[in-house]
């Protein structure tokens, strides 16, 4: 039979499921501050008797999710004995956190800096940190909250964090061991980054990642001796950051330069060393203790991550250690950061049909058999950050949590990482104008127009599909005494420079992230306003 003859797939209508889904929605809403926790009375029955509570996101940076999780995570604590928050954030600089909630004497800008991808920044995170450690300093308190990270470490990017912390650990207990793991590793962690990837040997990323493996057995083998000479504590994060450490030369020389080939492999490391970290925080908090995680949506669903199929940490934490004490709850949306609406044959599509402007739907009430079942059990294009993905609804989560429209986090900006406003010649100003591709991570290329208008200089967003870098949406930007621009509503740094060419000099950009990342663009013609 011809292609074009083939019968066109029918998928199931979404009525069934709307319909549905309107007797079964809870009503929520997501107050700024917690007065109280009525609304969510409700939320006991659904948990039951697990005690992993994960709560996605559809994209990072937004304020309804970090308040929500964070709102969650209160109740939780105060009604129901839950004491561990874990976040999408790195294990190894993660452990400063840790301590400081436990009580450690530190300053927040060191606090705020631990706290990575993207994460020490926001407002409505940054308070649950807070109120955690004001919980432990409470003598009445009826137990210890805790923290932690769980996305080993700096960004994958780099092992640099993890090597200090091994190599710090070792110091203390077996200068021998300390003197290899400098031998083997430190000028190593420089050399081999994410960026430098295709520049390394397949030979030389084999003998890091073996000489990491050593590292850990021989940590595993004298276990009794240093935890004698540190504490079960010390050695507990002295041999999972070792484990980090093998696994970032793990994902950094599994993934290919090719964006298509190299993003499942390095997704998969990624994502088993998630869920191996969340096995190792459970064995130190013990199963009882009640968590809760926050982290994207495509982390956690129990469903095949974008085309490539990559492995998620639920799909993985599901399929070894059952489903039966994980409770996955996807947050989604109507309206994108954009503001804009969601693609007809979209889950999107139909969720904003269903009615309240923020609701809670369990999707284990569903009927197993039927249209309702058929319709949750089709893969569709979900959207996933400005993009969609092909994801089955059914099958990648228990609970869904719905807000009709989303915002900006409020940014809460740590002090290495403020310039006072200053004044800058407004005929300067317009010679930044112009559109600029802007390499992204994994080589994703974002789009960022810039424009002078009324004495204002604007970024524009709106053409990105990744919305990490900078607003996806119109958007002013300062100047600052450090020559450098900042926006008040996002906490990357943006830099212009003047790179000479043979037409004489054009502009190109930088934009730096808080964690450190910078992604460089030229300029490729003139802006497009939206």
């Amino acid at each position: 039979m011809d292609k074009s003859e083939r019968p066109i797939q029918q998928h199931p209508p979404a009525d069934a499921f709307i319909e549905w889904a309107r007797e079964q929605a809870v009503e929520l809403s997501i107050p700024r501050y917690d007065h109280d926790y009525d609304d969510l009375g409700f939320i006991s029955d659904v948990i039951g008797n697990r005690r992993v509570v994960a709560v996605g996101e559809s994209a990072h940076y937004l304020h309804e999710w970090n308040r929500w999780r964070a709102r969650l995570f209160k109740y939780l604590a105060i009604e129901h004995g839950f004491s561990t928050f874990v976040l999408e954030s790195a294990l190894v600089e993660g452990r400063r956190v840790h301590d400081y909630v436990a009580g450690a004497d530190d300053d927040w800008d060191n606090i705020a800096a631990a706290i990575n991808n993207v994460w020490g920044v926001w407002a409505e995170l940054n308070e649950l940190i807070r109120w955690m450690r004001e919980w432990n300093m409470n003598p009445d308190r009826p137990r210890e909250l805790r923290f932690y990270g769980m996305d080993g470490t700096g960004n994958w990017a780099h092992a640099r964090f993890a090597y200090r912390a091994v190599q710090d650990f070792a110091s203390r207990v077996d200068p021998s061991l300390a003197d290899d793991i400098a031998r083997e590793f430190e000028q190593a962690v420089e050399e081999v980054t994410f960026s430098t990837r295709s520049e390394i040997s397949g030979a030389k990323f084999r003998d890091l990642i073996a000489a990491a493996s050593l590292v850990i057995s021989r940590i595993e083998q004298t276990r009794i001796t240093y935890t004698n000479l540190t504490s079960h504590d010390d050695y507990d994060w002295g041999l999972r950051c070792a484990q980090i450490l093998r696994d970032v030369f793990l994902a950094i020389a599994q993934t290919d330069t090719d964006f298509q080939v190299g993003f499942r492999q390095y997704w998969n490391v990624r994502d088993v060393s998630m869920a191996e970290s969340l096995r190792w925080v459970r064995e130190r908090e013990g199963l009882d203790a009640g968590i809760v995680i926050g982290a994207h949506n495509t982390h956690l669903q129990r469903y095949p991550v974008r085309e490539n199929r990559a492995t998620s940490m639920g799909s993985y934490v599901s399929s070894r250690f059952g489903q039966d004490d994980m409770l996955l709850i996807g947050a989604t949306s109507d309206r994108s950061l954009k503001g804009e609406p969601p693609i007809p044959e979209s889950n999107q599509a139909a969720y904003a049909q269903i009615g309240p402007d923020c609701f809670f739907l369990d999707l284990r009430d569903a009927p197993k058999s039927g249209p309702v079942a058929d319709w949750l059990n089709v893969e569709r294009p979900d959207r996933s950050n400005l993009r969609y993905q092909p994801v089955c609804a059914g099958q990648a989560w228990d609970c869904l949590l719905f807000n009709r429209t989303l915002s900006t986090g409020e940014v809460e900006r740590p002090g290495y990482l403020h310039a006072e406003p200053a004044e800058h010649l407004a005929g300067d100003l317009a010679r930044y104008s112009g559109r600029y591709n802007i390499s992204g991570f994994l080589a994703a290329v974002n789009t960022l127009d810039v424009f002078y208008e009324d004495g204002v200089l604007y970024t524009d967003g709106q053409d990105d599909t990744s919305g990490e870098v900078f607003p996806p949406y119109k958007a002013p930007i300062h100047f600052c005494s450090d020559h450098k621009f900042r926006w008040k509503i996002w906490p990357s740094i943006l830099e212009f420079h003047q790179v000479p060419d043979q037409d004489g000099d054009q502009v190109a950009v930088s934009v730096t992230t808080p964690g450190g990342s910078t992604y460089r663009g030229e300029r490729i013609g003139d802006a497009v306003e939206s």
